[in-house]
């Protein structure tokens, strides 16, 4: 019998400090296995392909206007779960319909605790092969 994949996970966002804090804190609370952290959407869109990735994690003020980011995204890999996140709540107001292709969005102000249930909320039930 095969072992099963760990759910495979990409962090986009303009800071590395943000980008290695939230990789180190996801592998430690969550099944998710983080494939890379990337700071724009041009790799990010490489690189959640190249790693066939379940998860997308999507600093809003990210560059490559976020919905074409996410529209790329949703091209490439077809099923994709897309959680967006940001300091700014306008910024959580502005992306949290679902036209605009996020499957959540978060602010820091909802705390580590909601992002872990918003991941485990997300993870599909077969990950991509």
């Amino acid at each position: 019998m095969r072992p099963t994949r760990r759910p495979r996970m990409l962090i986009v966002g303009d800071s590395t400090a943000m980008r290695a804090a939230i990789r180190d804190f996801v592998e430690a609370t969550t099944p998710y296995k983080v494939c890379d952290a990337v700071d724009d959407g041009a790799p990010a869109i490489e690189k959640a392909t190249e790693f066939r990735c379940d998860l997308v994690l999507l600093y809003l003020g990210t560059p490559l206007r976020d919905n074409v980011t996410v529209s790329l995204l949703r091209g490439n890999l077809p099923g994709v779960k897309i959680v967006g996140f940001s300091t700014l709540t306008a910024e959580v107001e502005e992306h949290a319909s679902p036209a605009t292709g996020f499957d959540a969005v978060l602010t820091n102000q909802d705390g580590l605790s909601n992002l872990v249930a918003t991941l485990k909320a997300s993870m599909p039930e077969r990950p991509r092969e």
